[in-house]
């Protein structure tokens, strides 16, 4: 079994290398009849066969995408990415995820979900131990597991794994209009058709554009706006988001404005003069855990150049989870939190 695992795998990688979309037709024919014979998994599980459903076509960054079975076995890599595919109840998909380098960074509620599953990599997404999981369906975004020049959804496509793309991250491939918190409702939706769960993404999205509507609705007479820098990471440089990460779409629904709204991408490169220049009302510091919070917290308070910005100076800040920042089920949560403290009159606790 492991010889048959092996070669597979080696016939594969050196196809994905090649880029041959015939020969990796060639070599995915041939070992059909290998991986049927085997019918079992690393994990020591029988690998189900694929659900054969009627085809149903989406949008993915910007393209008609084709899923003409309901995966069987599902990777996630990213944190964000694997809550969403949690709270969608399809923990019993998921064969292997990726990107959480802490289990103890979930959602208590969602920790216990992960426990049997296995952890590919909490770094980059890996080739060889993605295919040793053998999935039908890949959930990543770009920047997060996928990468030009590495694994992309069209090396995938052409080793028969499904994949699908988290909208928010499409920006890294294709130009947008803008960012959306309607972009993670939709992702879920989108996850609901791909699993054939239609019902349950549907609750989990009207409960929270409920949610949305009764904080936007809350706020939608106040005029002031409060100026709000969002800090990643980074001492010499600051890394923050720019008008198409989901933080821009947070703030606008909270009643904020990002003063890093003219940088033309998501998550990127900022600079320490404009902070200082542009003059934030607010800091939302990102807990990634590379540092810790308090560790950037202390960093602006202690640097003296940054001493008369605002926000430092009346240490107004807001901490927020990396899976809060970025696109998943928590965002709208997090929308709220932000409102509160900008807005503590018109958002009451929930």
């Amino acid at each position: 079994m492991k010889f048959h695992r092996d070669m597979r795998n080696q016939f594969l990688r050196s196809c994905f290398l090649k880029r041959s979309a015939i020969t990796v037709a060639a070599v995915i024919g041939g070992l059909a009849l290998t991986a049927c014979s085997e019918q079992r998994a690393t994990d020591g599980r029988t690998a189900p066969a694929k659900e054969a459903r009627a085809p149903i076509t989406l949008e993915v960054c910007g393209q008609p995408v084709t899923y003409t079975r309901v995966p069987q076995r599902a990777v996630t890599h990213g944190i964000n990415i694997t809550e969403m595919f949690l709270a969608l109840g399809l923990q019993d998909r998921l064969v292997g995820y990726g990107g959480v380098r802490d289990i103890q960074r979930l959602p208590a509620a969602l920790q216990p979900l992960l426990e049997k599953i296995p952890d590919l990599s909490n770094q980059g997404m890996n080739l060889e131990t993605l295919l040793n999981a053998q999935p039908d369906f890949v959930f990543s975004g770009w920047a997060y597991g996928f990468r030009q020049g590495q694994i992309t959804p069209a090396n995938l496509q052409e080793l028969g794994i499904a994949s699908y793309v988290l909208s928010e991250s499409c920006i890294r491939q294709v130009a947008r209009e803008r960012v959306s918190l309607e972009d993670t409702f939709q992702d879920l939706l989108n996850l609901g058709r791909i699993f054939a769960i239609e019902t349950q993404a549907e609750a989990l999205v009207n409960g929270q554009r409920a949610e949305l509507r009764r904080i936007t609705d809350a706020l939608k007479d106040v005029a002031h706006k409060p100026k709000v820098f969002v800090y990643d990471s980074g001492t010499d440089i600051p890394v923050t988001t720019g008008r198409y990460a989901m933080p821009q779409a947070m703030m606008e629904a909270a009643g904020a404005s990002n003063i890093f709204d003219d940088l033309d991408s998501s998550w990127m490169r900022g600079n320490w003069e404009d902070v200082i220049a542009r003059d934030p009302d607010w800091i939302v510091i990102v807990d990634n855990d590379r540092p810790t919070a308090d560790s950037k917290r202390q960093f602006l308070l202690s640097t003296p150049e940054l001493s008369q910005v605002k926000a430092i100076r009346e240490q107004k800040f807001v901490l927020m989870d990396f899976s809060e920042a970025t696109p998943g089920p928590r965002n709208v949560e997090a929308t709220r939190r932000l409102a509160r403290a900008l807005h503590p009159e018109q958002i009451t606790p929930p």
